[in-house]
């Protein structure tokens, strides 16, 4: 009896002691933005090219609005709408630049040490079912810290090749001068647009469109892409259910520790 609770208490100990390092060792360099240069580098420059097409875009909206008459409303109102969907984006990338140090931080200082925990229960009670608990929970805390680095790359290899089209917004931006044909070269209710400066502000609300494309895919749908693959990916490795530990598994697992 004296050695079977020894052995029980040693791998109890063991859990422990891992659960402390998790704690005190793996997650504060997971926490640490110093250890995520790259992936907080990528993210801000995203951001800021957000900022400028959100800015070009809600810029141009506004000129076009005081124009006279309603020629460029149409147009005025759309990049007013593009506007909108580069915040939705923002905000998607700021999320996931907190993301980045939050989740290892979460994963390694509360599910780590609560799955630990769990095993050690199981080990202590003999109930083998808790070793489905704990494994789930520590399959749960993997998939949480490796989705945000996984769905950074994988953005930036797809912005890479697509980069071009938000260079050519940027680019047609910077250029674009909104003139119009009046005898004292100012806007009122007498001038009119020159068809040249609509098929430029046209041309632009087609660079922005497709740069607005790229940026969903990139900082949208991808990260979402990338959590559902992990969890694919993980079912068709193992041979049974990830989330669960077979019973032949745990009955092995159970005979060493007895």
């Amino acid at each position: 009896m004296g050695f079977i609770n020894l052995r029980k208490l040693t791998v109890i100990a063991v859990f422990v002691l891992l659960a402390a390092f998790s704690v005190t060792v793996v997650s504060p360099w997971l926490a640490n933005p110093e250890n995520h240069k790259h992936t907080i580098e990528q993210t801000d420059e995203k951001i800021k090219t957000v900022m400028a097409l959100s800015g070009g875009a809600a810029a141009t909206s506004a000129t076009l609005s005081l124009l006279p008459g309603d020629m460029c409303t149409p147009l005025a109102d759309q990049l007013a709408e593009l506007a909108k969907y580069f915040l939705l984006i923002l905000s998607a990338l700021y999320l996931e630049k907190f993301l980045v140090g939050f989740s290892g931080f979460f994963s390694f200082t509360i599910l780590v040490p609560i799955a630990l925990a769990v095993l050690a229960f199981a080990v202590l009670t003999g109930r083998e079912s808790y070793f489905k608990n704990a494994f789930k929970i520590a399959f749960v805390a993997v998939i949480i810290v490796m989705i945000v680095p996984a769905s950074v790359i994988l953005s930036d290899m797809v912005y890479q090749t697509q980069a071009y089209k938000v260079d050519t917004a940027l680019e047609e931006y910077s250029e674009l001068e909104i003139e119009g044909d009046s005898e004292s070269g100012f806007f009122n209710e007498f001038s009119t647009v020159t068809t040249e400066t609509v098929d430029k502000i046209t041309s632009y609300l087609d660079s922005t469109l497709e740069s607005l494309a790229v940026m969903l895919v990139t900082s949208c749908l991808i990260p979402l892409l990338v959590f559902v693959f992990l969890i694919w990916l993980a079912k068709v490795i193992f041979p049974s259910n990830v989330l669960f530990l077979d019973p032949a598994s745990s009955e092995a697992i159970m005979g060493k520790i007895r």
